[in-house]
């Protein structure tokens, strides 16, 4: 979106574009301003030139020096950053275990029920926490039987959460930010590496309380030095252009030409398919297709061809962490 609009969009998530302030992002996100074609730390894609998208900050960013002649401000006790991520959601309602058999329930779970596969067994927005003990599901009291799963409310793209264990549930690996529990890098979606814990480690660029001794999906630290070999290793033959174990994969060659479809109020008769527009937002494209929202003439990812300016498109869109413009200025909201 661009300028807050389609106001649905807005506050955009990890990857999302174009922001303008922090408070286009969602918590523990910041809005990374851009003038060319700057890379964007734990995205990957091919960004639009010079437009600004959110991201997980960067933790060895040094704090920007106050000028030589400034005056300063008042020291206020415990103050709250404005982007600050939310507090952990008090908990309200009780496990209940009300589906025990296989197969999907009769009707969709609501908040704290159980026992869910998937995301799509749960009411409305409500995410699968799976378990594989007696973890605490977030924003819920009580015990329930150990290794059942429960319907949530996730706050936010990066708040941690627990989607599987072992590769499975099969349909949530690879794993996506700041979700576990992974093994290896290769349990995580391209971009991201798995962070192996014993405690209480915390995540970087992620919020929430993780479980301990879980292992998340996260970005790289781009400062991480290169592991060094050992003094007394035979140096292996230098393969030209190595591909790393979990690069991220190349840009999606385009497959289909932009088609401007629907240019009327409200929503389009039938879901659009890829490459089809005007779409206002996800739920106007076929299956898991995305809206992607332009306020130009932006290239739309997996497409070719020109169209309107400022037409919006359904698209795919590879990983969570692929850049993606959703709206602008707050909208859509």
């Amino acid at each position: 979106g661009d300028n807050g609009s389609p106001s649905a969009n807005f506050p955009l998530g990890l990857c999302e574009g174009d922001c303008d302030t922090d408070a286009d992002c969602q918590p523990g996100l910041i809005c990374q301003q851009r003038t060319g074609t700057e890379t964007i730390l734990g995205c990957i894609g091919v960004p639009e030139p010079g437009e600004d998208y959110c991201r997980v900050a960067d933790p060895t960013a040094p704090p920007t020096p106050a000028p030589t002649n400034a005056v300063t401000p008042p020291v206020t006790p415990n103050p709250t950053p404005t982007n600050a991520p939310p507090p952990p959601t008090p908990p309200t309602s009780s496990l209940q275990l009300v589906f025990t058999d296989t197969g999907a329930p009769p009707n969709p779970l609501p908040e704290c029920h159980g026992d869910c596969d998937d995301d799509s067994q749960c009411e409305g927005d409500l995410v699968c926490f799976q378990r594989s003990g007696n973890e605490a599901v977030p924003g819920c009291t009580g015990t329930a039987t150990s290794g059942a799963d429960f319907c949530a409310v996730r706050a936010t793209q990066n708040t941690v959460w627990l989607k599987g264990d072992n590769g499975s549930p099969s349909a949530n690996f690879p794993l996506g930010l700041c979700e576990g529990d992974c093994d290896t890098d290769a349990d995580c979606q391209p971009g991201l590496i798995c962070q192996q814990r014993t405690g209480t480690e915390t995540i970087l660029g992620c919020i929430g309380v993780p479980e301990p001794g879980e292992d998340y999906c996260r970005v790289a630290d781009p400062t991480a030095p290169p592991t060094p070999a050992p003094t007394n290793a035979v140096t292996p033959p230098v393969t030209p252009n190595p591909t790393p174990t979990n690069a991220p994969p190349p840009p999606t060659p385009p497959t289909s030409s932009l088609q401007l479809v629907f240019t009327d109020t409200g929503a389009p008769p039938n879901p659009l398919p890829e490459c089809h527009g005007d779409c206002d937002d996800d739920s106007q494209c076929e299956g898991d297709l995305v809206c992607f929202q332009r306020s130009g003439n932006e290239a739309v990812p997996g497409c070719t061809g020109t169209a309107t300016s400022g037409a919006d498109f359904c698209a795919v869109r590879a990983t969570q962490n692929t850049v993606w413009l959703k709206g602008d200025n707050g909208s859509p909201s």
